[in-house]
This record gives structure tokens, sequence and C-alpha cells, in this order.
């Protein structure tokens, strides 16, 4: 046993130093320019050409939806709230883009709401709206989600901030870094996403929630968007982030885009890939201020109403599928592979995706002192297995399936 094991260990150092030594940084994203075929880690240098697309008109919203800001879509509902010096209420739409239901939300004010976010428990709206930068009652209010689903009239409660880095509240309107519009609900936290009119980047401040009712939003990192941020949303079980926002072109011109985040580090967003997609002007698109997904690829974006002594733009509501900007990431070169039965990504962050998971009789996860550190049989195997506990390093993951035993060597980063 002994033997054994020594062999098993001088194996696993082989395999291990040979992961190690193609384990290149680098462009991982086959759509880039740059693309490195070599890199197996994502340094989040990836260059993209200018891509355009036209997501589809579902309709032409009513005109309770004018100053629409802000979705969320659940279970196969959209939810929209309208900004600031509207009644505090939430509408329900069909995904044809009907109102179906009003929601009141009881006993408070709508001071600028800008946005609306969801965890599996709450929806959260943004009181957050803060043109003149000099806003000191920003909050967030809180309401039980199967309130939302079932009453007409919902109870919140508040949960205010301040950010960690603001230190003047005697802004010019417009011309500061402290508005926003932009959040969503991840792994325990708020994440905002401010507007910048003075810089055009975004700052993303994270808010963990707890039982405290004011606290600070602490600044975690800041992305040049050459735009103004309008909303934004995740899709939890692939992490992949939408940032929707638009741009004065000149002459207040604007044309609206949405950035793509993926690949990143946990929980640095703005490490990974940064892909913008331009998806018209405010002449087809109107002035955009909501997304949503409702799959890992596909989702709705909604624009409020302009109205000008020039032209006058209906509140609309589109629908997106992003599925081809995503087709063959992580898949092609970020995997290893043993017959039918890939591993992705690898080297591997939080979770491993497991291909042909189904029928699996058993999946062990050993690390390099020869340990069992994890094991799953029978129904406990789902195609995503969370690694998160696991420290850094690397492991052999064993699966077995039609009696057969199969191992796939990983690095935890």
């Amino acid at each position: 046993m002994k033997f054994r094991a020594k062999n098993q260990l001088i194996i696993f150092i082989l395999l291990l130093v040979s992961i190690d030594i193609s384990a290149q940084s680098g462009c991982t994203d086959p759509q880039a320019q740059n693309y490195n075929v070599n890199a197996v880690i994502n340094d989040g240098t990836c260059i993209y050409s200018t891509t355009n697309y036209s997501p589809q008109l579902v309709a032409n919203l009513v005109s309770e939806l004018d100053e629409n800001s802000g979705l969320i879509f659940s279970a196969n509902s959209i939810f929209s709230i309208n900004d600031g010096g509207n009644s505090p209420k939430i509408q329900e739409l069909s995904p044809q883009g009907n109102i179906v239901r009003t929601v009141h939300v009881d006993s408070v004010q709508n001071n600028d709401w800008e946005a609306v976010s969801q965890s599996n428990s709450q929806v959260f709206i943004g009181d957050f709206g803060n043109n003149g930068g000099n806003r000191t009652n920003l909050k967030i209010l809180k309401i039980a989600k199967n309130e939302l689903q079932n009453l007409d009239t919902v109870q919140a409660s508040a949960l205010h901030f301040q950010y960690s880095d603001q230190v003047n509240f005697n802004n010019i309107v417009n011309q500061h870094n402290f508005d926003c519009e932009a959040f969503f609900f991840y792994q325990d936290s708020l994440h905002l996403f401010t507007k910048g009119w003075e810089n055009l980047y975004t700052k993303h401040y994270v808010i963990p929630l707890n039982n405290e009712d004011s606290v600070q939003a602490q600044l975690r990192d800041s992305l040049f968007v050459d735009g103004l941020i309008t909303d934004a949303t995740i899709d939890t079980t692939t992490g992949r982030i939408l940032l929707l926002g638009y741009k004065n072109n000149g002459s207040n011109f604007y044309t609206s885009f949405v950035y793509l985040l993926f690949d990143y580090h946990p929980h640095h967003f703005f490490s990974g890939n940064k892909r913008r997609i331009e998806i018209g002007n405010m002449l087809n698109v109107s002035q955009t201020e909501g997304i949503t997904f409702e799959s890992p690829s596909s989702g709705f974006i909604s624009a409020e109403k302009i109205t000008s002594s020039l032209l006058t733009v209906q509140p609309k509501l589109f629908h997106f599928d992003f599925t081809s900007y995503f087709e063959n990431f992580n898949v092609d070169q970020m995997i290893l592979q043993s017959n039918e039965i890939r591993i992705y990504p690898n080297p591997v962050t939080e979770s491993i995706n497991l291909t042909d998971w189904s029928n699996m009789q058993g999946v062990e996860i050993i690390d390099c002192a020869n340990q069992l550190v994890l094991k799953l049989i029978g129904e406990e195997i789902t195609k995503q297995i969370d690694i998160s506990h696991l420290l850094q390093g690397s492991y052999f993951v064993k699966i077995t399936k039609n009696d057969e035993v199969i191992t796939i060597p990983v690095i935890k980063i």
C-alpha cells in the first residue's frame, strides 16, 4: 500500500508539473482579436472588434411606464419601477410587455428610484439616484419576494448607506461620480455600479447584507466604460454580468451599449473579459434604463420615453439573445478532458462544471496529500460542483461512470 501511494504521488507531481508549465495567462476567449491558444488563465486583456447588435422590439410600452428605470425577471414575469417623482409602486409585466398587475409599496416615498434587483427571498429597490451628488439619504428598500408575488400592497424596510470615498457633498449637477442607477444582489451582498458623469468610469461598490440599517458602500474597483451605466444584472448560475448604458456622442445624440463581463476572478468583476456590444441609438432604442436576464444568455431591455422639442420616442421593451458571444468560451480551450467527460474551467476558482455528468456513479476529489476532500454519489452529483471551500492547489477528480474510473487533474487558483 505504501509503494502504491508513493507511485500515485510521483504520478501526481508529474501531472502537476505538466499542468503548471502549460498554465499560461493571457486572453482565453476565442472570439477576441488577441486570443492566445496557449492561455488557460484569463488575465483580462482580451480585445474585441466593434460589435453591433439589434435587440428585438417586443412592444412600445404604455404611458404608465414612460419613466421606467430597472427590471427583474421572476416566475415568468417582468417587474419594473418608475424613477423619481413617480408613485412608489412596482409594475408586473407579461413577457409581451403588458401590465398585468400593479403593486404599491406602503409608507415610502419614491425620492429617486433607479434600479431593482432580487435574491431568492427578497426584492431590492435602489432609491439612490443622485444627479446632484449631494444626497445624504441614499437607501435601498427591501421587500419580501413572496409578498410581491402574492399581494397588491407590500411593506418595505430601508437600508441606508453612504459611499466610503465621498467627502464632498457640494457637487455640481451631472458633474460628479456619485450618481447610481445600477445594482444587483450576488453572494450575500449588493453590488452597485455608479454613473460617472465626470469621467465616464463606473465604480463598483459592495454592501454586505447584515442586520444593520446604515452602512458604508465599500469601493472595490472601477472601469472606464466611456458612457453612463444605467442598469446591471447577473446570471448567478454562470456569473455572467451585463452593464447597460448610453453615451452622448455630441449634441445630446445618445447611443446605447451593453458590457458583457465574464470569466473574472472571484469578487473582482472587472478582472476578466469586458466585451462592449453597441445596441443602437436613441431614435431606435430610446433611452435605455433597464436590463435583466431571463436565462444565462438572454433577457430583456427596457427604455424610457424621450420627449423634446425635436422628437418623441416612445418607451420600449426589447428582447436580447447574446448566446453567440459566449460560444466556444470555456469549452474548447479551458478544459482538460478524458474520453467524453470533461471538466471546465481548469484552472478553477469556485466551482467546476462536468460534461456528460448524468448517470455518474461517483465523484471524488483528492488533494496532493492523497486525502479525500470531497465525495459525491448518485443524485448528489450535479453539473456544477462547488469547491470554493477548498484551498488553492492541485487536485485529482476521480469520476466513476459505467464502472469505469477516470481521473482528471485540476488546479484551483
